[in-house]
């Protein structure tokens, strides 16, 4: 086996080491999920057992005698992992398994191609279905946000897939919020981003699906929705992470990421105008107060107005560092508040959202 100690030095071992009696005092604690390094965590569940794996897999594990986690190659590329393995470490209720970053290309299309083979009614059975196909769009997302090569029409043809699975999925079971519980409890991305992006497509595609309108235009709907705040990639962390009330200068921060996720898409020539437009008004207010344009009433995109509904509620209902979360019913009554005060919202589309969460089972 190989193993590699937290600052990535190699250190030589004798033999993969799943091919042992492996005890669970071996791995003392797993390490936290939100700690930064050459390696990623990729959900136990998504290991095929009996199929070769493109890219190497690592567990980490605390040593009793050793503050620092180490990384221990237990599948290299190009071998298959054996079922035997996947039983081992379900056994030792180890929930997680990690790959390097730089492999990450060939992670998700790994995941992609496991996922070929799934069809919505596997996903609206199967729980574990579900959760993969979660872990693989947040993965993708992970992937297109933060590097620029990814940012490609096949993997924009990538994530036309995926919301077409949960979209048909989505049509024929009304339980899709069940999806949305299982983002939250998804904790090994420590981005709040990512999670609030795949809600916010998830509840987009039910909404539109609710409002009788055209499946291709919900899959690209869904597309702005998973991309519209790409730009808040281009936020320093500290300020997305701050737990105290941002200040002035901050929100000036925060409030460029309409107009930085509009420029970051506009240059890809598959990227559609419609989907291009809802990305930089989803901040737009009715009557004029919103940004980064000020549009009012009808000079905003219709689907950028349904996706200000839409985005105001997923946040506040799952909160941010800086304030808690609020209950539904709650955040839905200070959204009609607000309308009533200054008509940010568009009336007729907060009226079918709110029957559209009171129709959910």
């Amino acid at each position: 086996m190989q193993t590699t100690s937290a600052n990535n030095r190699p250190v030589d071992g004798l033999a993969p080491i799943l091919d042992f009696h492996l005890a669970a005092s071996k791995i003392l604690a797993l390490a936290d999920s939100d700690e930064k390094g050459a390696f990623s965590p990729l959900p136990l569940r998504n290991l095929v057992p009996n199929k070769e794996l493109p890219f190497n897999v690592y567990i980490k594990c605390k040593p009793k005698d050793n503050t620092s986690p180490e990384f221990t190659l237990c599948c290299p590329q190009g071998q298959i992992f054996q079922k035997d393995w996947h039983r081992k470490l379900e056994a030792l209720k180890v929930p997680w398994v990690y790959f390097p970053l730089q492999e990450e290309e060939a992670v998700l299309g790994y995941l992609h191609g496991n996922l070929k083979e799934v069809s919505p009614e596997d996903v609206g059975q199967d729980p574990e279905k579900a959760a993969q196909v979660l872990d693989a769009m947040l993965l993708w997302m992970q992937h297109f946000f933060t590097a620029e090569r990814a940012r490609t029409g096949s993997r924009m043809r990538m994530a036309l897939d995926f919301i077409d699975l949960v979209f048909e999925f989505i049509k024929t079971n009304n339980a899709y919020l069940n999806l949305t519980t299982a983002i939250k409890k998804i904790n090994y991305h420590d981005k709040f981003l990512f999670k609030h992006s795949l809600n916010v497509c998830i509840f987009g595609l039910a909404f539109f699906n609710y409002l009788g309108l055209q499946d291709q235009d919900a899959k690209l709907f869904g597309v702005g929705a998973l991309l519209h705040d790409l730009g808040m990639t281009q936020v320093p962390p500290q300020i997305l992470c701050k737990t105290e009330a941002l200040d002035e200068e901050e929100m000036k921060l925060i409030k460029r990421h309409p107009l930085l996720s509009y420029h970051m898409l506009k240059n890809l020539s598959y990227f559609p105008q419609a989907p291009m437009l809802m990305v930089q008004q989803h901040h737009e207010n009715g009557d004029g107060s919103g940004y980064p344009l000020k549009l009012t009433g009808n000079a905003i995109h219709p689907w950028a107005r349904i996706l200000r509904v839409i985005d105001s509620y997923e946040s506040v209902t799952s909160g941010r560092p800086w304030r808690q979360a609020k209950s539904p019913k709650e955040t839905l009554w200070n959204m009609r508040h607000e309308w009533e005060e200054s008509r940010i919202y568009d009336r007729a589309i907060l009226q079918a959202f709110i029957k559209f969460l009171g129709d959910v089972d």
